[in-house]
């Protein structure tokens, strides 16, 4: 009797193993769906504004498996996913302006290819504004990625190199913060 219900209590046990992340209030499940894949939580981080430290969203980043490595995880072709949930609200025009100054950050001096313009302004123009509680979903493949609002499809391009600025704009050499990239890389903070 013992041995027939051993793998089910093993079953049990193993299942609440599987932890959740939460940091600040936001809870983000241990992995994420895409593709017929679950992508693993590799690391989240608070993103903050201002000298008064305004903390705007915690953001998780999943991959197929566990990297502390930026460049190699840039170079991957395989599906990642960047989510964000909103810890302060934002209007469109606020929304707008973060995108812009990620974009000057990271093209400021010619850096990125003046083809991805349109795509990027596509972008820009239907990323909504963000209430508290309010998710983004940035599902990055091979092809390029999905925008998504409240898990509700916004945007879609198939523009690989738009994709891996946009990602690169959050673990490459010009993040938002050098405290979010070392989070969402599973780095301690420098």
């Amino acid at each position: 009797m013992v041995r027939r219900f051993l793998p089910a209590l093993l079953g049990v046990l193993l299942a609440s193993q599987a932890r959740a992340a939460t940091l600040d209030g936001v809870t983000l499940p241990d992995r994420y769906p895409v593709e017929g894949q679950s992508l693993v939580l590799n690391g989240i981080g608070v993103r903050t504004l201002t000298i008064f430290n305004v903390k705007v969203y915690v953001a998780g980043l999943y991959l197929p498996q566990q990297s502390h490595d930026a460049q190699q995880i840039l170079a991957s072709t395989g599906s990642k996913v960047l989510l964000l949930q909103f810890l302060h609200s934002g209007s469109k025009a606020d929304v707008e302006k973060e995108y812009r100054a990620g974009e000057t950050t990271n093209c400021g001096s010619g850096g990125c290819n003046p083809a991805d313009a349109a795509d990027f302004e596509k972008l820009v123009a239907a990323a909504p504004a963000v209430k508290v509680g309010d998710t983004s979903t940035y599902i990055f493949t091979a092809h390029g990625f999905k925008l998504l609002a409240n898990n509700r499809p916004i945007a879609e391009f198939n523009n690989p190199d738009l994709a891996a600025r946009i990602l690169s704009g959050f673990i490459g050499e010009h993040p938002p913060s050098t405290e979010l990239r070392s989070a969402l890389l599973g780095q301690a903070a420098d």
